[in-house]
Order: C-alpha cells, then sequence, then structure tokens
C-alpha cells in the first residue's frame, strides 16, 4: 500500500513513524513544506513544496499512485485539499474544505454550538467594524478573549491579563487585527474569559464514530512559568492513566460528549467530519468548556499519543476512510513528557540558520525519542529555521519518570537552542492541580 504523509512538522513525522509501525508497512510518500529529515528517511519519495498547492500535491500523488493520504497540517485542508484528493480517487484521513470549517471559522463553530444547544459554549459576540466593537467595550463589565475568526497559527488569540490589562489596549489589538486582516479576514470573536486548566483531546472520526486517544496538556507559552508570548506549543505531557493529574473523569466525559455532539450536528446539516477532532478544553469550576477546535492531530500533543498507540495506526486509518472505525483502541499505560527545542529568541526574534548538534543514538539510548521538525540539513549538518525545530520525548510510567527520560535525551541536543525545562516536572504539575482544588473549592 502507498501512503501519502501531507506536511514537514513534527506532528507529520509522529505519524510517519506511527504508519510504518504497522505489521505491513506501507511505502511511505510525503509532501512538505520544509526538509523534514526524520520523514524524508522513511519516505521512500519526498518532495519539498509548497503544501497548499493544492494543484501540484495532487497530481504528485496521481502520478505515484498513492491509496491513502494523511493530511497534518491545517493550512492545505483549508486550502481543499481533501476536496481534490478525493475527487481524484485519493481517501483521505483529514476533513474537506466545508468540515474544516470547524477550525478555520471560530464563528462558525460557535455557531453551530449555539444552534445545536452543545455543551462547553462560552459567550461570544462578532465584529466587523471597530464602532461597534467599541461601544461594545464601553459597557463591557466582563474580561474577555480576542480571536481572530480565521487561522493564526496558534498566536493570535490576547487574553485579558496576560496580553492586556485595560479597554485601550483591548481596542488597539481589535485595530490591528481588522487593519491586517489577521486570521485572513477584518473580522474577530469577543469571547468571555474563562478561567481553569487547560487540556487537549484528540479523536479519529469516521463522520459518526469518535476515537478518542488519552488527554495530554500543551504549554503554549514560550517562557517557563507560562510567561512570554504565545507560541505554536513548546511542550506537553500525558499521564499513565490517559486522563491529567488536575482532571476528573467527569471533565473527560464532559469534553467527549461537547465533541460527539459536534459531530451529530456536522452529520445533521450535511457536512459530516471525518478526520481527526482536536478540542482544546479549559476545565473551569463551572464545568468544561470549549477553548476552539483543530481539526487534525495537535502538535506537539500527537507526539504524546501516537507513540504509546498498541494498535496498528494504518488499519485505523483505513477503517476511518471506510466510515467502519473502532470506537476504542489500545494506548500504553505510560506517561509522556514532550519538550520542543527551538532556535534561540523564538517566540519574538528567532535565529535562523544555526547549526544544533545531536546525538540520535544517545538520545535512542536515555530512552527517548525524537521527532524532527522545521529544520534544514545542509552539508550534513541540521541548521535551525525561524520555528520549532525538534522535539524530545520521553516515555515512562509516570510523569516525573517521563521527564526525567525526556532531559536524559536533551542533553545530546547542543547548540544556540532553548527548551522550555519546567513543562512536566514535579513543580508544575502539583501547581496545576492545587490550582484546580482551590478553583473547585476542594
Amino acid at each position: 500500500m502507498r501512503v501519502l504523509v501531507v506536511g514537514g512538522g513534527g506532528r507529520e513525522h509522529a505519524i510517519a513513524k506511527a504508519l510504518v509501525r504497522a505489521s505491513k508497512p506501507p511505502e511511505l510518500y510525503a509532501v512538505m513544506g520544509n526538509p523534514n529529515p526524520g520523514i524524508r528517511r522513511a519516505a521512500k519519495e519526498a518532495l519539498v513544496h509548497d503544501v497548499t498547492d493544492v494543484p501540484t500535491v495532487v497530481a504528485w500523488a496521481k502520478a505515484r499512485g498513492i491509496d491513502l493520504a494523511v493530511v497534518g497540517p491545517e493550512a492545505p485542508l483549508a486550502a481543499g485539499i481533501v476536496d481534490a484528493l478525493e475527487a481524484e480517487g485519493t481517501p483521505c484521513v483529514g476533513p474537506d474544505r466545508e468540515a474544516a470549517r470547524l477550525e478555520t471559522s471560530k464563528e462558525f463553530t460557535r455557531d453551530l454550538m449555539r444552534e445545536h444547544r452543545i455543551p462547553g459554549l462560552v459567550d461570544y459576540w462578532a465584529f466587523d467594524r471597530l464602532e461597534d466593537f467599541r461601544e461594545w467595550l464601553n459597557d463591557a463589565d466582563v474580561e474577555f478573549v480576542i480571536k481572530p475568526v480565521g487561522l493564526t497559527g496558534g498566536k493570535g488569540v490576547r487574553v485579558w491579563g496576560d496580553h492586556f490589562r485595560s479597554k485601550g489596549e483591548a481596542e488597539a489589538y481589535a485595530t490591528e487585527v481588522l487593519d491586517r486582516r489577521i486570521g485572513g479576514q477584518a473580522r474577530f470573536l469577543v469571547e468571555e474569559k474563562v478561567v481553569g486548566e487547560e487540556f487537549s483531546l484528540q479523536a479519529l472520526c469516521d463522520g459518526s464514530r469518535l476515537l478518542p486517544t488519552p488527554l495530554a496538556q500543551d504549554h503554549k507559552r514560550a517562557y517557563e512559568d507560562d510567561e512570554g508570548p504565545n507560541t505554536g506549543g513548546m511542550g506537553s505531557y500525558s499521564d499513565a492513566d490517559h486522563l491529567l493529574p488536575f482532571l476528573t473523569r467527569s471533565d473527560y466525559d464532559a469534553a467527549l460528549a461537547t465533541m460527539r455532539a459536534t459531530v451529530d450536528a456536522m452529520a445533521k446539516r450535511g457536512t459530516p467530519f471525518k478526520g481527526v477532532l482536536y478540542g482544546g478544553f479549559m476545565a473551569t469550576r463551572d464545568g468544561v468548556r470549549l477553548l476552539e477546535y483543530n481539526v487534525r492531530f495537535a502538535d506537539p500533543e500527537s507526539m504524546n499519543v501516537l507513540p504509546i498507540l498498541e494498535d496498528d495506526f494504518l488499519g485505523l486509518c483505513l477503517k476511518l476512510v471506510e466510515g467502519n472505525l473502532l470506537v476504542t483502541a489500545r494506548f500504553a499505560r505510560k506517561a509522556t513528557v514532550c519538550k520542543y527545542v527551538v532556535p534561540a529568541g523564538y517566540g519574538t526574534k528567532p535565529k535562523a540558520g544555526v547549526p544544533i548538534v545531536l546525538d540520535e543514538a544517545g538520545i535512542s539510548k536515555a530512552g527517548a525519542e525524537l521527532f524532527y521538525a522545521n529544520v534544514e540539513e545542509t552539508d550534513h549538518r541540521i541548521v535551525t529555521t525561524a520555528s520549532r525545530a525538534l522535539a524530545v520525548v520521553g516515555i515512562a510510567d509516570s510523569v516525573p519518570e517521563a521527564e526525567a527520560v525526556c532531559e536524559a535525551g536533551l542533553r545530546h541536543v547542543k547548540g544556540d537552542v532553548y527548551v522550555r525545562h519546567d513543562i512536566g516536572t514535579a513543580d508544575a504539575v502539583r501547581r496545576k492541580v492545587e490550582r484546580m482544588r482551590t478553583l473547585r473549592g476542594v
């Protein structure tokens, strides 16, 4: 079987590794926007090209007789790559352009939730005129969040108290969104600010059934103790019980119920969702709230769940596209900690073109797993780009043990790079648990 992976980041390297672990490994092909060394080694053939250039990707796949495509990033999904591939007879793990609106339009998702009374909705308002927002702002007596309606790579959200602290600063950012068309259009949402702990639930979906994976928690802020600008994600962790230390089973059930109701609503409106649905949730004093949906595996959280999948990932993908997905899969009862290695200055002024010296054998000997992301390989050297470079994942029986394995692996990575070392540490996890206990009055 010939399988195409679209995308060249750490998430796509994790997808590629999971696919080739199949009992009957496929011939792997890849189209990626950057020359990911890990994917290139795993693939029989790889094309380094803009993944949103749909005609070129489709023609390349057709010429190679691709039997199945797994689309990693959101940008090609928004560009309609699934619509085009499936029109040529190539089934895809990924939603078509209409179903992808769950991620590409935050307003669409909120309207869907309101119309179908899906649990987890927060109060929200949409604006495309500064005058209307200013009028709302003058009367506002709640803390709020500003979100561009479209895609921003996880970096467009601004939160009261974290990114702005006055109505004047909020208006300045609203003006910037409208003037610069951040997210691709001059429109944004204002949502009530919810307080608690964020978590991610990823699930495969065949249009009606969901197959959930273990929960994970991402860390968006660039610096330790959750300081600094938002990023694409500095790292993440998961626990051996497939929950998280600060969550209850009822939190998990509530998040899954929101996702199931969303899938049902999409089917009812004639735009069934097929692919990977990933919900970013907030556990609050008053229950679980949906922050946003993404319509693909999370990055970095995919690197927490795919390495511990014990069932055949390729087989699950085939059942997904056939519309016959199982509702459960086997995941090892292991904890994981993922930490990204990023160029110095990442989040503000990243240093590109800086060499990274890494000992892959040393990382493996330490018991950790390496995932390449956005790097360039020149003259047998790995150098940074302006984005996240590579990730190291520790897997063990507990979060502290997995964190120690991750750190042991990271000692074999050298260069002018930065890592958020606090991710998954005992102190950081303890603070999250205590915070949730305080919020819930336990």
